[in-house]
C-alpha cells in the first residue's frame, strides 16, 4: 500500500464526523500559521464531540436553519456552531469585510478569543488535483482555482489584521492579533508518493474507464457527493457497489468525481483511500489555459 489509509474517527454523525475532521485533521498544506487540534479543542473538546454524537439535534437544528450547497460554506457553518459554543471559545466576529472606500480588500473569516487571547482565524477546505502525469501544477476539478492561488490569497488575508484600517473595522484588542490557519482539504496525484501516517491526507487521480487504484480485492465503492467530501466515509452495505456498477453510473459525468474505496468494517463499511476518476479530456485546454494565465499574473503581482 502506497497511501496511508484514511484517518480513523470514533464518531458516527456525518455532521459531527465533518466538525471531528475540521477540528482534528491534517492540513492540505502547511502553513507558518497552522493551529493545533489542542487549542481548538480545549481540554474537553474530545468529550464535547462524543456528547455532540450521541445527541447531534443541535448541530442539527443550526445546520437546518442555514442550508448550503457549497463546501466552504458547510465548513464555515460547522466551525461557527462550535466556536459559538466551545466553553474556553468566544465567537467575537464572523465574516468581516475590510474596505478602503468601494475597494474590498478581504474579509475575516472568523474573530475568536480563545481563552481570551485574540485570534483572527482563517479557514479553508480545498481539493486539488494533479493536472497531468508530467506537470506538478495543482488544479480544482473545476478548473477555476489552483494551489498557487489559493496560497497566495490565503497569506494576504491571513496579515488583514496588521492593515493600517483594520483597528477602525474590527473589535477592540484585535488589530495586529494572532493569526492561525485551518487548511483542510485533501491533494490528488497521478503518481501518488510513499508517505508516512503522519503526512497530509492525499489521495489518487485516474481516467473514469481505467482500472482505479484498489488495495484489496474484497474493497467495495462508494461516490462522494460535494457535501460528504470533509471527512472519510461510513455506508452501509446497501450503498456501495463494485467498481465496474460505480463507473458505468458515472459515465456520463463531464466533471471529475470523487470515489472512495470502501472496507468492510464491523457491521458496516469505512472508507480507506479516496481519488478522482476523470471524464474524458480533463483537464480541458481552454479552461486550463486561463487557469495558467490567471496563475502568472498573480506570480507577476507578487513577485518582489
Amino acid at each position: 500500500m502506497f497511501l496511508p489509509q484514511s484517518p480513523e474517527l470514533p464518531w458516527a454523525h456525518p455532521a459531527v464526523r465533518d466538525l471531528a475532521s475540521l477540528l482534528t485533521g491534517a492540513a492540505a498544506w502547511r502553513t507558518a500559521h497552522d493551529m493545533p487540534a489542542s487549542l481548538l479543542l480545549g481540554r474537553d473538546g474530545l468529550t464535547r464531540l462524543s456528547a455532540l454524537d450521541a445527541d447531534p439535534s443541535a448541530l442539527e437544528a443550526w445546520l437546518a436553519r442555514r442550508p448550503v450547497t457549497r463546501l466552504g460554506h458547510y465548513a464555515e457553518q460547522l466551525l461557527a456552531f462550535w466556536f459559538g459554543n466551545a466553553p474556553h471559545i468566544e465567537l467575537a466576529a464572523h465574516n468581516v469585510v475590510l474596505r478602503d472606500g468601494s475597494r474590498t480588500l478581504g474579509e475575516f473569516d472568523f474573530l475568536l478569543r480563545i481563552d481570551g487571547e485574540p485570534w483572527h482565524v482563517e479557514t479553508c477546505s480545498k481539493f486539488y488535483l494533479q493536472a497531468d502525469a508530467g506537470s506538478t501544477e495543482m488544479v480544482g476539478p473545476s478548473l477555476r482555482d489552483a494551489l498557487p492561488l489559493k496560497v497566495a490569497k490565503l497569506s494576504r488575508q491571513l496579515a488583514l489584521s496588521r492593515h493600517p484600517l483594520a483597528a477602525a473595522a474590527l473589535p477592540a484588542g484585535f488589530a495586529g492579533c494572532r493569526a492561525g490557519a485551518l487548511v483542510r482539504g485533501c491533494c490528488f496525484y497521478r503518481q501518488p508518493p510513499r508517505m508516512g501516517r503522519d503526512a497530509p491526507w492525499r489521495g489518487w487521480v485516474a481516467p473514469l474507464t481505467a482500472p482505479w487504484p484498489c488495495t484489496d480485492n474484497d474493497s467495495r465503492w462508494l461516490w462522494l457527493p460535494r457535501l460528504r467530501w470533509l471527512s472519510p466515509a461510513l455506508a452501509v452495505a446497501s450503498q456501495v457497489s463494485d467498481q465496474a456498477s460505480l463507473r458505468a453510473l458515472l459515465a456520463e459525468a463531464q466533471a471529475p468525481q470523487m470515489v472512495a474505496e470502501m472496507r468492510e468494517s464491523g457491521a458496516g463499511w469505512r472508507e480507506w483511500r479516496r481519488g478522482f476518476v476523470l471524464p474524458a479530456g480533463w483537464p480541458q485546454a481552454a479552461p486550463l489555459a486561463a487557469l495558467r494565465a490567471k496563475m502568472q499574473k498573480g506570480a507577476s503581482m507578487d513577485a518582489p
